[in-house]
């Protein structure tokens, strides 16, 4: 037999707690000294205080817990259980790691210390391609699109892979995209994906005057390499003349995207031929 002090010591847990499971019902003392009213633990009660510990990390309530050790799960049950925990609250921090990534970025852009980007203006001819465009709900799924066809372009000379937007404004819930890459002749073999998808022979228009900028980095921090084009397109007097695109010159899919190389591409016209008399 253990006293209430030396069981504490030995479980890490306070004399409180201990006091307070009792009076709950959580977890009885082996024996109280009736003349006494010392408490005393016995050292096989440790067990159901390692179980009480795995529950409070779990967030369940001391009458869940209660009903639970009343139900005698193993110990795999409760390993299962705080894999469970353990996959939830991993979703919930790299979900806060990218919440802290774009808040982050937008201080940078507010306060002017985001990395400098250059402008430059160019033209595109007509380009061959292998293409699919669907509507997808979700950027997930816009990256998933993009990993999935990636290989295909590496396989095909390492060229690049490349979307185009053809939403009227940038929608995250229904993105109307066109992903492809460019081959050498229109009659190229069409390439099955998921979902029914499939890559076709199509033609990118040219284009005579693209605004373009190049951001490396995570697409997360993609808004301040926009904002920065959008900044220079309307200082400089144009406006944007149709979808935007946006080139992968390289993907680090390994990296979480931190080597990635993205090209962004949006079509303009000078302003004052757009403006009425």
């Amino acid at each position: 037999m253990l006293k209430i002090g030396d069981f504490s010591k030995i479980c890490q847990t306070s004399i409180k707690a201990l006091r307070h499971w009792d009076a709950v019902g959580l977890l009885k003392p082996a024996l109280i000294d009736p003349e006494t009213n010392y408490r005393y633990y016995s050292i096989e009660q440790i067990d159901v205080v390692n179980r009480i510990m795995a529950f409070r990390v779990l967030g369940l309530s001391l009458g869940e817990m209660a009903r639970l050790l009343h139900d005698d799960l193993s110990p795999d049950d409760i390993r299962a259980m705080l894999v469970t925990k353990r996959s939830e609250i991993t979703a919930q921090i790299q979900e806060a790691e990218i919440r802290l990534k774009v808040i982050n970025s937008r201080l940078q852009m507010i306060d002017g210390t985001a990395a400098p980007y250059e402008v430059a203006l160019k033209s595109t001819e007509a380009v061959p391609m292998l293409a699919v465009r669907t509507i997808l709900p979700d950027l997930d799924a816009l990256v998933n699109l993009l990993q999935e066809s990636h290989p295909y372009a590496l396989s095909k000379g390492n060229t690049s892979l490349l979307a185009v937007f053809h939403d009227e404004g940038c929608e995250v819930d229904s993105i109307d995209v066109e992903i492809g890459f460019p081959v050498e002749k229109v009659s190229t073999k069409p390439i099955a994906l998921k979902h029914g998808l499939e890559m076709i022979p199509t033609v990118l228009p040219p284009l005579p005057l693209l605004a373009s900028t190049v951001h490396c980095g995570e697409w997360l921090t993609l808004a301040e390499a926009y904002v920065h084009l959008g900044r220079w397109i309307d200082q400089n007097e144009y406006t944007i003349s149709g979808a935007g695109r946006e080139i992968f010159h390289h993907i680090d899919w390994d990296g979480n995207q931190r080597a990635t190389v993205t090209e962004l591409q949006f079509p303009v016209i000078k302003r004052s031929t757009t403006l009425e008399p």
